[in-house]
């Protein structure tokens, strides 16, 4: 068969009443199939998106949660941190107190003059010499 006779009998098929009437028929269904796709594809699309949007809410506030138990903790940790610094800090001043006192007291004790200190065993020679010589001087008289 040659291609210009199956294309007359495709057009003479094509002009039937009945054939029309199924094209008609194909045109239409496809037509609605079009549009409740495209209707399921953005129902779809909007329960996804809401899925989506319910999920990320609740993350959002688990992680809000989690970020204030955080900052809490910090805060806390913060105030004792601050809270030892201060009794350090007075510890200190004692300390620093203490020692001026001490050393201003060394400073003292090292600027007064010295007095002549007699040794003990030094005395106890003088006294021991005065003791013979009385016995001598009674011995003479």
């Amino acid at each position: 068969m040659n291609l210009n006779k199956i294309k007359s009998m495709i057009q003479k098929i094509s002009e039937t009443p009945n054939v029309k009437k199924v094209i008609d028929d194909v045109q239409t269904a496809t037509s609605e199939i079009q549009a409740q796709l495209q209707k399921i594809n953005t129902d779809d699309a909007v329960k996804k998106y809401k899925e989506l949007v319910k999920k990320v809410s609740t993350k959002e506030k688990q992680l809000q949660k989690e970020v204030t138990m955080v900052v809490a903790k910090f805060k806390k940790t913060a105030a004792e941190v601050e809270k030892n610094l201060e009794s350090y800090k007075k510890k200190a001043q004692v300390q620093r107190t203490k020692i001026e006192k001490t050393i201003q007291a060394k400073a003292a004790q090292l600027s007064k003059p010295k007095k002549a200190t007699v040794k003990k065993s030094t005395v106890k020679k003088a006294t021991a010499k005065k003791k013979v010589a009385v016995k001598k001087a009674a011995r003479k008289a």
